[in-house]
């Protein structure tokens, strides 16, 4: 056989002939410029091939992301948001208890509209000034409470001689007994501008700390006050003694006073809370109030036997005392009655228990269940304020509001609505 070129031993590979070297290298360059390509060529375009497409789709897919949040932002940002300020004017619109509403407007901040509110709920009053006055009071009571006293204050000089006619004087000590209550005593002191104010704000702190059990404090406090308020607080001190069962206690207290002649009066004047005339009348109780102390003393199965045998009414109470321990069966024995506005009722007060134990959908079931039971009375209408108040605690508040806004008649709309707004604005009702 013909061998075909030679070894190199320079480095150690085989070589064609010149001639046969020039032939295969034309071969290749006609091969390329005729579309084909060698195997390694073409794994590693189709990688790149490969790797491109998968770029491409990873862009289109980052596109598509990226329009779908704009376009979830964009539909967010364009719905109009859901407040309680604009929930609470449109139940006044719709005829909801402007009572409640003008409460809950002050309570959440709103003066402006409650001020609007109150003038609404007295127009075409025949003592129209009287009641709108009361409303003013209550605002700039609600707004010092609310801790915003300088706008409570302005609001007592803006209306002082106008709506307020001579009560000037008096909002302000109540405002006073306000920071007190806050443990602003300093600034309550400010307010004074006689000694009889001082004193009745120093009276106000000493039943603070009568409550807080601070008797040594409210002592010394009632030293510094004018006589009627020291005793005041004597008879206020002494029944807190009275109640806590600390009646001992009294001499022991006194000793600690600096001054003798109050401390004197002080053991006079609380012997009469310490040792209360009490008059004690034996009567023949009733079945049906029998049922009742039965109740409270927890025997509920001995309750319902007596409201059985003797046809007892308002019963809606025995469940609703039993309701804390037992739920299922007060509600069993409650839906046995006949008496739909009582059932009703006790409906109501479960589902206020078992909103308190945070029991929302619970507590939306038998306010529905009130609601349904309670018909067209008027009052019924405050059921539906519960029934959107617990279904918006369950946080959907956008369903509630389309269901309220169904409601066929405009004051029902009303009262779903303020039960709405108490619900973002509070955590229970007023």
């Amino acid at each position: 056989m013909k061998q075909v070129g030679h070894f190199s031993e320079h480095d150690c590979r085989w070589e064609l002939p010149v001639a046969d070297r020039r032939r295969r290298k034309h071969v290749e360059t006609n091969h390329r410029e005729s579309g084909g390509l060698d195997p390694k060529h073409e794994r590693r375009r189709s990688r790149k091939t490969d790797s491109e497409m998968t770029r491409r789709l990873a862009a289109i897919v980052l596109l598509c992301a990226a329009g779908g949040i704009s376009l979830a932002i964009w539909v967010r940002a364009s719905r109009p948001k859901l407040s309680a300020q604009d929930l609470l004017r449109e139940a006044a619109r719709d005829g909801g208890p402007l009572e409640q509403i003008f409460g809950q407007q002050a309570g959440q901040g709103y003066y402006g509209d409650a001020l609007a509110t109150a003038r609404l709920a007295t127009a075409g009053l025949p003592n129209q000034g009287y009641e709108l006055s009361g409303y003013i009071e209550q605002l700039i009571r609600m707004r010092a409470e609310n801790g915003d006293i300088q706008g409570a204050k302005e609001m007592a000089k803006q209306f002082t001689g106008s709506a307020l006619t001579g009560r000037g004087h008096d909002l302000a000590m109540e405002i006073a007994k306000i920071q007190v209550d806050s443990g602003d005593l300093h600034e309550a002191l400010a307010t004074c501008t006689s000694p009889e104010d001082t004193s009745e704000v120093m009276e106000e702190y000493g039943s603070r700390q009568i409550l807080n059990g601070d008797f040594d404090g409210a002592l010394k406090t009632a030293e510094q006050v004018d006589e009627r308020s020291a005793y005041n607080l004597f008879y206020a001190a002494g029944s807190a003694l009275y109640q806590r069962g600390e009646q001992r206690r009294l001499h022991e207290l006194a000793s600690h006073m600096a001054d003798k002649k109050r401390a004197a009066e002080f053991v006079q004047a609380a012997r009469v809370t310490l040792s209360p005339n009490i008059e004690v009348r034996k009567f023949q109780a009733t079945p049906c109030e029998v049922a009742v102390f039965d109740a409270n003393s927890g025997k509920f199965a001995e309750a319902w036997t007596l409201v059985d045998q003797n046809n007892c009414p308002y019963s809606s109470f025995i469940a609703i005392k039993q309701y804390a321990s037992d739920p299922a069966e007060a509600e069993r024995e409650l839906r046995k009655r006949t008496d739909k506005l009582d059932v009703s009722h006790g409906m109501a007060e479960m589902g206020h228990a078992a909103a308190k134990k945070g029991d929302i959908p619970n507590a939306r079931r038998l306010f529905a269940a009130a609601r349904q039971l309670c018909g067209d009375q008027d009052y019924c209408l405050d059921y539906a304020r519960e029934m959107a108040w617990a279904w918006t605690l369950e946080g959907k508040p956008n369903a509630v509001l389309r269901w309220a806004r169904s409601l066929p008649k405009g004051r029902e709309r009303g009262y779903a609505l303020l039960g709405i707004a108490q619900a973002m604005g509070h955590a229970r009702p007023n």
